[in-house]
């Protein structure tokens, strides 16, 4: 079925319950066949392939990460860590067909967009017969409680002042899901971290914030000694796991890696030594 309106999708997804499933880009229907599903409700002709530059930056949730790609208001959003991390995701193939409504509905704890959109403070555009607005974090906790709105889009906000991010990930191969990821958001006053976000997924947990270490850096100079500091204190913090990727402890390596790469990355994009 492929409505016109997100109420009317909305109102089938309703009514059908647990055999219907919303696609944008088909790729979790192709890759999880879930049983007793008989009714696809495709999005893509709700006018949600877009992306708008007014303050902030909005996406639509039906755009694709190729189409995010090759979008100019995305390259000078942060110095393009959209572009950065979307480079990461998948294959070039995968990218024409995945959307990023669609990554974040499922939510894989593997995501690449996730944590990178959690560090950037995002909103999402949502419907459940009405519209409104709530944070990522928001909505994930929702989702996990069972709570599961329609996303319209992808809300980021403008970003004022001196400010930068970055991405990392470790897979084994070029196109692999990732063994851990993480993110990071620095807004700096007189050279000192004012507005800190971490974030760290695949653990193999869904990305979370750490707020012990954003914490340890508020007020910070950016220097290699509170990046090393902030790097060991985000592999104590992050809760891992054994799974068929790599180990727990191999995974707080990770983590005081890339935390310590995205933070020395972000120090020099602001100017600073670390």
């Amino acid at each position: 079925m492929k409505p016109t309106t997100i109420d009317e999708a909305w109102t089938l997804l309703v009514e059908r319950g647990k055999s219907a499933r919303a696609v944008g880009g088909g790729i979790d229907v192709h890759l999880f066949r879930v049983k007793d599903v008989d009714t696809l409700v495709d999005l893509t002709g709700l006018g949600l392939s877009y992306v708008r530059s007014e303050g902030g930056l909005t996406i639509g949730a039906t755009t694709t990460f190729t189409e995010i790609l090759e979008s100019a208001a995305v390259a000078s959003h942060l110095d393009g860590i959209l572009v950065e991390m979307i480079e990461q995701v998948a294959s070039p193939l995968q990218r024409n067909q995945g959307t990023i409504g669609g990554t974040i509905a499922s939510a894989h704890p593997w995501s690449d967009v996730i944590p990178l959109l959690l560090v950037l403070d995002a909103e999402l555009g949502v419907y459940d017969g009405a519209a409104r607005r709530l944070s990522l974090a928001e909505y994930l906790a929702d989702r996990a409680a069972g709570v599961r709105p329609l996303v319209r889009e992808v809300c980021l906000p403008a970003v004022p002042g001196t400010a930068a991010a970055a991405y990392e990930a470790f897979t084994a191969t070029g196109f692999d899901v990732a063994m851990l990821n993480c993110a990071g958001f620095v807004r700096a006053d007189g050279g000192r971290c004012e507005t800190v976000r971490i974030s760290v997924g695949g653990t193999p947990a869904l990305a979370t914030r750490l707020p012990s270490v954003e914490a340890e850096l508020a007020g910070a100079l950016l220097d290699e000694s509170a990046i090393e500091r902030a790097a060991e204190s985000a592999s104590a913090a992050i809760d891992a796991r054994d799974d068929r990727r790599a180990t727990a402890d191999y995974r707080r390596t990770l983590a005081r890696v890339g935390v310590s790469r995205c933070l020395g990355r972000i120090a020099k994009r602001l100017g600073g030594t670390g």
